[in-house]
Formats: C-alpha cells, structure tokens, sequence
C-alpha cells in the first residue's frame, strides 16, 4: 500500500466516525476525485482543522531538534455539542519498512 492509499485509508476512517464535523469543518471545494478529497481531509486532520494533532512518537534530542519524524498521531476531535466534554481521540499509525519499500497502515478511534 502506498502513502497516498494509506491517507486515503485514514480519512474514510475518520469520516465515518465524524461525519457530522467534516461536514461543518470542511471547506465547499470542489476535488477532481474522491481521492483527492480524501487527501484533504488528511491534510485537514494533520493541521488541526478537526482538532489538535500530535505526533506520539516523534523523537527530539536535548536541544530539542527533531531528529525522528513521529509514525503515530493522535488527534484530540473537538467537541461541538458541549465544550466541557472531555474530548475525543482519534488515532492512527502510518509505519513505512523502508528496506522493503512497502507501508503499513493501522487506524483506530
């Protein structure tokens, strides 16, 4: 599977689970495909659009300089109905096996 299918992948996932938010959250834009609608969502979910969005297990040396990009985010999904809600966690991992030249994608919510 390739880190475009994996994007794609990620974003149906959370569409169903936060239909509702995208469509309140989400730009009227016209994609040229599905896909590439998809991949906004994508997008949208990395820059907070639906939430803040951390990387797990990004690695940073004593300085602070990042030195290992993170496979695992974590998004905290914005409550609409009641903000003293605790807020929801949306989950996913992209892990990529560079020596086989292959990805992997495990989501969860």
């Amino acid at each position: 599977m390739n880190n475009e299918s994996q994007k794609i992948e990620i974003a149906k996932r959370f569409e169903q689970l936060y239909e509702p938010l995208l469509a309140l959250w989400s730009p009227d834009e016209e994609y040229a495909s599905e896909d590439e609608r998809y991949l906004g969502i994508f997008e949208n979910l990395l820059v907070g659009v639906y939430g803040d969005c951390y990387g797990i297990n990004a690695e940073y040396n004593d300085d602070g300089d990042l030195i290992a990009e993170a496979t695992e985010y974590e998004v905290e999904v914005a409550q609409l109905e009641n903000y003293h809600d605790e807020t929801e966690k949306f989950s996913f991992e992209i892990e990529s096996d560079l020596s086989w030249g292959t990805q992997f994608i495990q989501g969860q919510s």
